[in-house]
């Protein structure tokens, strides 16, 4: 028989739009919504580069939170996901829509000259007038978009009345040019502008969550330049893509208000990530091991809010605990993973192993480029855009919008494995909320068929990722264990039942037909499960069968 020897595995994934499902807020929910147009104008694309004006006194410290912000953009110097890069890369979509044809050069920026005015010349009260003119000091360039940078001691007309900043053009020696601005409001609005950080002015009133890089006004400035710098992008010229008004357009953040995760509602952001160590509320990694909060974008092509990283986020995490020396607290994921280890000490006698698992190489599809209706070979030509080497599973993850070949009618996953043009094994595991979450996303959700009882609430706050969680878990249990079809398993070759599929519905002790077991439940969340992971996740995973006891193991 044919099994892995002891060592590292390389998982790389290969999400097929993942997430950007997720439809926090979808505006045409509205019983009269408005349409969220292209207007025929020009959008900007290319190299962009953005310069900095900063107005008043700002600390270093706090000038390296925007420039760092700024370098992530089109950094490859990815930490983790999800990444400020990943959540900027959704704006190629407006210039796909815009340019079928791909005429456009792609857009990218970079950070250019920053100009430091610690003086107040302009004084402590500035007018439009006077923010045009500080936009100029940078230089005027067409390729450009100047940003000024106002910090908390200096009032601009209309800050925190209507607006915690603005973007706009101006024409000199008849070329357009762009700018931004942004005001530090931590000591005059925090409450209208930085938000989630502070206090609501108005509205539901919840406790402020942590900010990432401990300044309330910084990190608030993080999410109205972010908002701003994709509405500039998008509608530089006010004839670009907006909906409502040309005077008070909604474009491609600003029409999603107030979401920043899955979940969100008036009053509250979603569901976010959360630092261990400071308690900061987060979406997206950046470069230096920099942390921000971004505002939804509004995808579209769904005519949707998209909170694309936090799913992603979901399933990496999942990956990196199973064999994390970072404990939380147990019962631990790596201890579930542990359980694997049995089999390869049964099939080797002489030499205990293990598999230590990594995340590898990270492909996004964003385009479907395969169509929206995939066939197993399809699936297979996915799993070879990553590399393909004996100590490498290809994990392709497709979309809730994406229907696969026996998805829902006897699959919710598979795994197998090629041979040509060299060995490698692959898996694929499908988003069945919209599709078939009774089958593939129980307990999750009211089953489809069998007893019927309430589903419990998901530990993520995702019905479609933690059940992905489940089948992945599973499939990732009966590819090591099985990899080429002739490892553990029993039953005929063709439906065998391996390491976690020969336990159904079991995930807890005292489980029976239509009942999950017994499981922890947070009291915070109200979801259940089983394993904690790094970065406070918590997970549901299947029991798996020991081969030494020929019987079901769980964790609780």
């Amino acid at each position: 028989m044919a099994y892995y020897s002891p060592k590292m595995l390389f998982l790389a994934l290969f999400m097929s739009l993942l997430g950007l499902s997720l439809a926090t807020r979808r505006i045409a929910e509205s019983t009269q919504p408005m349409t969220f147009q292209y207007h025929k104008g020009p959008l900007l694309n290319g190299k962009i580069t953005i310069n900095l004006i900063w107005y008043g006194h700002f600390k270093p410290t706090q000038r390296a939170i925007i420039s760092d912000f700024i370098t992530s953009f089109s950094s490859s110097q990815h930490d983790s996901q999800p990444s400020v890069a990943t959540w900027w890369n959704s704006i190629g979509k407006y210039h796909r829509l815009a340019d079928p044809k791909k005429n456009a050069t792609p857009l990218s920026l970079s950070l250019g000259k920053q100009v430091t005015d610690d003086t107040y010349h302009l004084g402590k009260s500035l007018t439009n007038k006077h923010l045009i003119e500080l936009a100029s000091k940078a230089g005027q360039q067409v390729n450009s978009i100047n940003i000024v940078l106002t910090a908390s001691d200096v009032a601009v007309d209309g800050f925190c009345r209507g607006r915690c900043g603005t973007h706009g053009s101006f024409k000199s020696n008849s070329q357009k040019f762009t700018y931004i601005w942004v005001g530090n409001s931590e000591t005059q609005c925090p409450g209208q502008c930085a938000w989630p950080f502070h206090q609501p002015m108005y509205g539901p009133q919840s406790p402020p969550l942590v900010a990432p890089n401990n300044d309330v006004g910084l990190d608030g400035m993080v999410i109205n330049l972010a908002s701003l710098l994709a509405g500039t992008v998008t509608n530089p010229y006010g004839n670009g893509y907006y909906q409502g008004p040309k005077e008070a357009p909604l474009e491609a953040s600003s029409a999603c208000p107030g979401v920043y995760g899955k979940g969100a509602y008036p009053g509250y952001a979603g569901n976010l990530l959360v630092n261990p160590t400071t308690g900061g509320s987060y979406n997206a990694n950046g470069i230096n091991k920099r942390q921000y909060l971004l505002p939804a974008l509004y995808d579209p092509t769904t005519s949707s809010c998209s909170t694309l990283p936090a799913q992603r986020a979901i399933i990496s995490d999942f990956i990196t605990s199973l064999t994390a020396s970072q404990s939380e607290s147990q019962p631990f994921l790596a201890t579930w993973w542990s359980t694997i280890g049995k089999y390869y000490r049964l099939a080797n006698t002489k030499k205990p192993a293990s598999v230590v698992l990594s995340i590898g190489k990270q492909v996004i599809d964003e385009t479907y480029f395969l169509g929206k209706t995939l066939t197993t070979q399809q699936i297979e030509a996915l799993a070879s855009k990553a590399p393909q080497n004996t100590d490498a599973v290809n994990v392709v993850l497709t979309a809730a919008d994406v229907a696969v070949e026996g998805f829902c009618m006897n699959r919710c996953g598979t795994h197998g494995s090629k041979t040509t043009p060299q060995k490698s094994i692959y898996i694929w595991v499908g988003n069945s909320e919209t599709q078939c979450p009774g089958q593939c996303a129980w307990p999750f959700h009211q089953p489809m068929y069998g007893p019927q009882s309430p589903p419990l609430v998901s530990p993520n706050n995702d019905t479609g990722l933690d059940g992905m969680v489940i089948n992945f878990a599973s499939l990732l249990a009966g590819t090591v264990s099985n990899p080429y079809g002739n490892g553990f398993f029993q039953g005929p070759k063709n439906g065998p039942l391996e390491a976690a599929s020969a336990c159904p519905g079991i995930y807890g002790k005292g489980a029976y037909p239509g009942y999950a077991g017994d499981l922890l439940v947070d009291p915070t969340t109200g979801g259940s499960y089983n394993a904690n992971g790094i970065n406070k996740r918590k997970y549901l995973l299947p029991a798996l069968y020991d081969p030494t006891t020929s019987s079901c193991s769980t964790l609780v």
